[in-house]
């Protein structure tokens, strides 16, 4: 009987919620989109690790940020620190005007199971032309995906997510709505 046991990855991703913009020198961008509607702006970062979605309507402002390295982001204007473990659902109001909703979910794959999931969502994000950042290992530097998939709205932004990191076979899926409050 083995009584090896799957190392987890240390730190795992953490969900930041920021009542502010932060600066794009605080991250390796990978790729970037903005969308502008009449009720709102957003800037959408795929970061090293992770993402960032700025979001701000009238003068509230909101940034989600989901990464791995969470330690080295600034305290000012942070609202809420979740770790990404299991499944979450988390649901809060910003300046009364924008509402936010999120689910994660963490899984840890086996090797084939991984590979295989890993292979239809690069597939499915290349088919549709997703937001996508594909970075190899090198060094000690272990392999990772992210893909975000974005649906804009007059009124809200609709992002899902998926993160999976080679080292550990860990996929983390976000599906997050953020909302213009109409008063």
């Amino acid at each position: 009987m083995s009584n090896r046991t799957k190392q987890r990855r240390s730190g795992g991703l953490t969900l930041l919620l920021y009542q502010r913009t932060l600066h794009p020198e605080l991250f390796k961008i990978h790729a970037t989109e903005q969308v502008s509607r009449r009720a709102y702006e957003a800037d959408i970062w795929l970061v090293e690790g992770g993402h960032v979605i700025g979001f701000t309507a009238g003068k509230t402002t909101l940034a989600e940020v989901i990464v791995t390295g969470s330690n080295q982001l600034p305290d000012r204007g942070l609202i809420q620190s979740i770790p990404c473990r299991g499944e979450k659902y988390h649901e809060t109001t910003i300046g009364g005007n924008i509402k936010y909703l999120i689910s994660t979910q963490e899984e840890q794959l086996s090797q084939t199971l991984y590979e295989a999931t890993k292979n239809e969502i690069s597939s499915y994000a290349t088919k549709r032309e997703l937001m996508m950042a594909e970075v190899p290992a090198m060094g000690d530097a272990p392999a990772w995906l992210s893909v975000l998939d974005i649906e804009r709205r007059s009124h809200e932004l609709l992002v899902q997510s998926f993160h999976l990191f080679d080292e550990s076979q860990m996929v983390i899926k976000t599906q997050a709505i953020i909302e213009v409050v109409k008063s």
